[in-house]
């Protein structure tokens, strides 16, 4: 399936109950020409890094930002600066960045009802399941050779997708600390790290710079 395809079909899809497509009527006019929101901000293809997300979000945030993430959003502004430590200089999440290597994609690609303050607002697995195969072909389509999941669903849809037993039954300090990565197939590997808005409990700032200068220097020692 050509990415092209792909984006049609992410816009006629309407398996998941609760959730809102952004091509819908009343939202259609912020979709973009991406699989979904988050890519209209990292949008390099092919790319060299690919970042798979829980799920964009609400549809209110959606409509209030008019399909972009340009809101006071800690979770990008980390990620910025995570991605400087993989040597990826990111343009703003304003505009749309095709000259990065990176991609990014969710886990769920259509949107929670609600309004922008409830971005937090749970997630049904069914989502996951229904949005699966979406996942695994724009992996694949991006040609990424370099996975990075976001947090423990990202991380249990990834594999899921490729059919791989999570390390450790699941997302856990283990799996993000690995000196090795998982491999998806013969082409593409992946790493996990903490959610970039993660809980200071959870994993702190300085803990999550680790994670991410760790996994630069594995990426460095594959190239040299």
């Amino acid at each position: 399936m050509s990415y092209d395809e792909l984006v049609i079909a992410r816009k006629s899809c309407r398996r998941c109950i609760g959730l809102v497509n952004p091509a819908d009527p009343t939202h259609a006019q912020y979709d973009g020409p991406e699989v979904g929101p988050w890519s209209r901000w990292l949008a390099s293809r092919p790319a060299k890094l690919i970042l798979v997300g829980q799920d964009w979000g609400t549809d209110g945030y959606f409509r209030d930002y008019r399909g972009r993430d340009i809101g006071a959003n800690l979770t990008n502004q980390r990620l910025i600066a995570f991605l400087w430590l993989l040597h990826f200089g990111v343009g703003p999440p304003n505009e749309t960045d095709r000259q990065s290597g990176v991609f990014a994609t969710n886990a769920i690609l259509c949107l929670k009802p609600g309004e922008a303050k409830a971005m937090s607002a749970p997630v049904k697995q069914q989502w996951f399941s229904a949005c699966r195969s979406f996942l695994k072909w724009t992996i694949e389509e991006s040609s990424a050779p370099t996975v990075i999941t976001l947090g423990r669903p990202a991380y249990e849809s990834v594999t899921q997708a490729y059919g791989i037993i999570p390390r450790s039954g699941g997302h856990s300090r283990e799996v993000v600390e690995t000196i090795s990565p998982i491999r998806l197939d013969p082409q593409r590997c992946l790493f996990a790290v903490f959610h970039p808005a993660a809980r200071p409990k959870d994993r702190t700032l300085p803990q999550m710079r680790g994670d991410w200068t760790r996994i630069s220097e594995i990426l460095r020692r594959r190239l040299v």
